[in-house]
């Protein structure tokens, strides 16, 4: 019956605008959610070990140069790709900053990533795509088509710690040859629900930071994002501490790194 047919067409849902709106849901999640929870539990582990009456250092990290590293100093980070030397150079008054998480879950591990290290647009994707897992299969294809229309050319990351381990960073870098999802991505990250407003960046209106909306309980931590986007690339910067957050320095650091991407050599 030509009606019932057009009825059961109609009743099924179309799986390519939904994996349109899950693309924006993917991508935070891979740059965002283990990036900051492992920020988070660096911060805490060390308050929770600090020995809180007198002023000191509370935690020292002894920096070991990575095998077969070509990169002339690295100790201010990885010059070897051109992604990279994007990458802002560790500044004075900080260290390359504790191990980043949140790849391991598409089967690269942590080995060689550490705290300075890149995927490339494959290995990128790959990473998105295994985000779709448990999904039916015309929506993860349709997903995963999605996903290649991104032109994902690389993701580096780099982390950064503060002298007296009050603050740590960690900045990504992601390249695209899709500049109109990034204007996208942008719209989708800086409208985040109950985020305080973080400080402006001085010198670059497609940038914003926020704090992470305030909680019902008690901590001793604090959290603020910073996004912007120039040329092909998408920039996220993830700062936690302790309270008094030091919302000001997380800020000048992503306005350096900014400022690197568009002056690369001020900061060689």
């Amino acid at each position: 019956d030509a009606t019932d047919a057009t009825d059961a067409t109609d009743a099924t849902p179309a799986p390519r605008p939904r994996a349109r709106r899950l693309v924006g849901t993917v991508l935070p999640a891979v740059l965002v959610l283990g990036a900051l929870a492992g920020g988070l539990g660096f911060i805490k582990t060390t308050v929770d070990g600090a020995d809180r009456t007198v002023r000191t250092t509370v935690w020292t990290k002894t920096i070991t140069q990575p095998d077969n590293d070509p990169a002339g100093d690295f100790v201010k980070g990885r010059t070897d790709t051109e992604l990279s030397r994007k990458l802002l150079p560790v500044p004075g008054g900080y260290s390359l900053g504790p191990d980043v998480q949140g790849y391991g879950n598409a089967g690269y591990g942590n080995e060689g990533y550490g705290n300075d290290g890149e995927l490339t647009g494959k290995q990128a994707t790959a990473l998105m795509k295994s985000e779709g897992k448990g999904l039916s299969g015309p929506l993860r294809r349709a997903l995963n088509k999605e996903i290649d229309k991104l032109g994902i050319k690389g993701i580096a990351v780099r982390s950064y710690e503060a002298g007296t381990v009050d603050l740590v960073a960690e900045v990504y870098l992601m390249r695209t040859e899709n500049r109109q999802f990034l204007r996208s991505w942008y719209a989708t990250e800086t409208d985040w629900p109950g985020a305080r407003k973080g400080p402006k960046i001085e010198g670059h209106r497609k940038a914003e930071c926020f704090l992470a909306p305030k909680t019902g309980g008690e901590s001793d931590l604090d959290s603020m994002r910073c996004v912007a986007y120039d040329g092909d690339l998408a920039v996220t910067l993830l700062a936690s501490g302790v309270k008094p957050f030091d919302s000001s320095a997380a800020a000048e650091l992503m306005k350096e790194q900014l400022d690197h991407i568009a002056s690369p050599g001020r900061y060689v």
